[in-house]
């Protein structure tokens, strides 16, 4: 009769206390990731931001108006209340190429031409806002920051719209 007991590790025991610690690992590292997220101390601040739409036909204007509710075009969701209205006329820049004689170099002249019936319009939002651990602005799960662009809708106008300027306070 054979009475020696086996008492080395085999290949599944070796897997098994693999996994094991696999598991132990992760629950660690999801646990920490958890805490560290910036949504989980978020605190709630007046918020009040310029936004800029560019070239709006002048028949759109009349939709801009004071006090007026605005919504993310994509979510549907609130993200403000008009407060000022500021337009300017929409304005492009052009080169003109001036040559001066053969073999000689060109020098260009910037022009700035503004159209009549097409304007920039910008808006001066308030809202309430979060704020992360970090003071980042955010409304509707966008962050607010300078030249960032964010979707907008006021009546039944959908737009694109850049943050020119904010203020938290």
């Amino acid at each position: 009769m054979n009475n020696k007991r086996k008492t080395g590790f085999n290949i599944i025991d070796f897997f098994v206390i693999l996994i094991v610690l696999a598991l132990i690992a992760g629950t660690v590292y999801f646990i920490w990731r958890k805490n560290r997220e910036p949504s989980t101390q978020l605190r709630e601040k007046n918020l009040t931001y310029t936004v800029r739409i560019s070239g709006v036909d002048k028949d759109f204007i009349s939709v801009f108006e004071q006090e007026g509710l605005v919504y993310n075009s994509s979510t549907m969701n609130y993200v403000g209340t008009i407060k000022t209205v500021r337009l300017e006329k929409a304005a492009v820049l052009t080169d003109k190429a001036a040559a001066t004689g053969e073999g000689e170099d060109v020098s260009y002249t910037v022009i700035q031409q503004k159209y009549e019936d097409v304007y920039d319009v910008y808006l001066t939002i308030t809202s309430k806002t979060m704020l992360d651990s970090r003071n980042v602005a955010y409304v509707d799960e966008e962050r607010i920051t300078v030249g960032s662009r964010i979707n907008l809708r006021t009546g039944n106008f959908p737009c694109e719209a850049y943050i020119t300027a904010f203020s938290i306070g």
